[in-house]
């Protein structure tokens, strides 16, 4: 294994969990305890354009196929350790049946081609009994870890989406998964680091989520039912709640996917604003009802249950229409509260907070420098925008790149020279004019300073959302739409 861990974490055995991590030593908010290349790994791009690309399990199966094709004595030595333990049940891949699920003549054809070749890589390796070979893929798909460069960025899936793959890790498979998580992690290439997003105490377990974090704030039956994994989340969250968290919400969802962003990315932009407005209020046109889950008839009103995960993603669509309309005043109020959600409803210093609060900053510094959109209609839909937010507009640009730079810090572990070398494309490519792009750069130079010194402070979560100044209307709920979401 390849790794530098921190001498203030250990594996040991966790109460009915298996292995897990633990802090041996109060661990302050900020802290990279583990830094860790994978066993195996095998990038997205290399199974892209096989024929059961799209089957729900394509990266657990393409990564075992690559573990099948590596394997070693050694290798089995280091994955004898990982769940599920050898001679215990393995646990079924749920496939889809035909007629059950209905799945097409395709579907099937990918299940069937994705079968075949997890049967002939595996058939390979001659040193294991069958009932060994289940449980060595057994241990790809319930251990292994994607590994996204740059994935919180907006620029990402352009520029980075080429390093995106999974991998198998000796020691960060032991992270076990909580709706509460105490790590962030992040990538460059398959090199995952693992940095504590709150202060933790001597004893304490460390834990990641297994899911993504805009959906840590759905419903405890949604988060369990994205889990999709061999255990039932117990975790401190998930035993507090109760149905009257949204346990029981009835009604369609909306889902985001990428044929509902293709279909608004070819819209003009001042279209793709109302459209996302409208989505954002569960307003579904017809045309996109085949986007929605199951269940509309139990949603009488017509109105779709908007997600936080979902609605994040329509809210980054529209405030980048609207710097395309150079309309920066009303993309810093979406901005704001993007960043809103992030600190109410995510864990603490989500990555996605540097990145709304650059966004913010060109946003602000554009505002400063008087370059808006200036008919009439254009100050009538500002003054209607920022009514109570006001401050957020006329707030120095300054704080925000620091406000950037600092969430950057807490949420990787990294100084500002980072920061600047990781997030250098995501300002290149901002619908902003060159030269606020300059300026933006400059501002870092000028609270780099401050930055750096605070570095050696310990993080204060609740003073850095205080920071933010939301208003209360400014942030919005977990998850909206249908009577019983209010």
């Amino acid at each position: 294994p390849f790794f530098v861990a921190s001498s203030g974490i250990e594996l040991r055995e966790a109460e009915g969990k298996g292995r897990g991590w633990f802090a041996r030593s109060a661990l302050p908010a900020g802290t990279m305890v583990l830094i860790e290349r994978p066993l195996v790994s095998v990038l997205d791009g290399q199974w892209r354009d096989k024929l059961w690309a799209d089957c729900d399990s394509a990266d657990t199966t393409a990564l075992a196929n690559e573990v099948a094709k590596a394997f070693s004595p050694s290798l089995r030595k280091l994955l004898s350790k990982l769940h599920p333990p050898e001679g215990a049940r393995i646990p079924k891949l749920r496939r889809k049946v035909c007629e059950e699920d209905g799945m097409d003549t395709e579907e099937e054809e990918a299940e069937a081609a994705l079968a075949e070749a997890s049967e002939l890589a595996w058939s390979l390796v001659k040193s294991l009994t069958r009932k060994e070979k289940e449980r060595m893929q057994a241990v790809v798909r319930l251990n292994s870890l994607g590994f996204y460069t740059n994935s919180e960025q907006l620029c990402h899936s352009g520029h980075f989406s080429g390093l995106t793959g999974s991998g198998l890790y000796a020691l960060a498979s032991g992270f076990n998964h909580s709706c509460d998580p105490s790590l962030a992690r992040f990538s460059i290439g398959d090199l995952t680091a693992f940095v504590t997003n709150r202060p933790l105490k001597e004893g304490e377990e460390l834990c990641i989520s297994y899911i993504e974090s805009e959906l840590l704030c759905a419903p405890r039956s949604l988060r369990r039912q994205s889990l999709d994994r061999d255990f039932v989340c117990a975790c401190t969250k998930c035993s507090a709640e109760t149905g009257s968290n949204g346990e029981g919400i009835g009604g369609n969802y909306l889902h985001v996917d990428a044929t509902v962003q293709a279909k608004l990315s070819l819209m003009p932009p001042a279209d793709r604003v109302e459209a996302t407005e409208a989505a954002l209020r569960g307003e579904v046109d017809e045309d996109d009802e085949e986007g929605e889950e199951e269940g509309k008839d139990d949603n009488p009103s017509g109105t779709a249950v908007v997600l936080g995960k979902d609605a994040q993603e329509l809210r980054v669509v529209q405030a980048l229409a609207l710097m395309q309309l150079s309309r920066h005043d009303e993309a810093l109020a979406v901005w704001r509260r993007l960043a809103a959600f992030t600190c109410r409803h995510c864990p603490s210093y989500d990555e996605a907070l540097a990145v709304y609060a650059t966004q913010a900053a060109l946003c602000a510094l554009c505002v400063k420098a008087g370059k808006q959109s200036g008919t009439e209609d254009a100050k009538r839909r500002r003054r209607n925008c920022l009514a109570g937010t006001l401050w957020a507009a006329d707030a120095d640009g300054a704080w925000y790149v620091a406000a950037a730079a600092n969430a950057h810090r807490a949420g990787f572990g990294c100084g500002a020279s980072l920061f600047r070398w990781r997030y250098q494309k995501e300002v290149e490519l901002s619908e902003v004019p060159d030269e606020v792009k300059t300026r933006f750069w400059e501002l870092l130079n000028d609270v780099t300073g401050s930055v750096e010194a605070q570095a050696a402070e310990p993080l204060r979560w609740e003073e850095a959302v205080a920071a933010w100044k939301f208003q209360e209307e400014e942030v919005p709920e977990a998850f909206s739409g249908a009577s019983s979401a209010a």
